[in-house]
């Protein structure tokens, strides 16, 4: 199990082993630093919560990655209600087209209402580049605390590797 760190502390990375270019026709576990490197240069990922019947649900959002902090804005709703203190799932996922390289990241965490916020963290949290894309007030954000990190990706059979990428100086 590998792990990445964050300013308050340590989070669980799990399953690492391939190396920075997957195998053609293979399914394989991202590196670490490649997962954190896609959630800090993505800005729209899906937020998976448990609504009151006890059925998933899934949202896009518009992010910012930080400090093992995933924080997104929403209106009243479903996410306001549901999110806050409760365990989600939020997903990346994106296929290169020029190297043929489909991939996803999961991060596991608990989520949180930062509106007003408690602390200086927190209160920094409201500064970061934020900007929803959806039409409407989305004036409450939610920060998941991420503890946990997973990503996989694969090379479609039909782009095999080049000279440079089996062999790289």
């Amino acid at each position: 199990m590998g792990r990445f760190q964050r300013r308050t502390g340590w989070a669980v990375v799990k399953q690492r082993t391939s190396n920075l270019n997957p195998r053609p026709g293979q399914l394989e576990a991202m590196p670490d630093a490649e997962c954190v490197k896609r959630l800090r240069s993505s800005d729209i990922g899906r937020i998976a919560l448990v609504d009151h019947e006890v059925r998933p649900v899934i949202f896009p959002v518009n992010y910012f990655f930080d400090e093992g902090v995933i924080a997104f804005r929403t209106g009243p709703g479903s996410k306001l209600d549901l999110a806050p203190g409760a365990p989600v799932c939020f997903e990346i996922d994106g296929l290169d087209q020029d190297t043929s390289i489909g991939w996803s990241v999961v991060a596991k965490g608990i989520a949180h209402d930062i509106t007003e916020p408690r602390g200086a963290p927190t209160g920094r949290m409201r500064f970061w580049p934020v900007q929803p894309l959806a039409p409407g007030s989305r004036e409450h954000w939610i920060g998941i605390w991420v503890d946990e990190i997973t990503g996989r990706w694969f090379r479609t059979a039909a782009h095999p590797l080049t000279t440079t990428e089996r062999n790289p100086s």
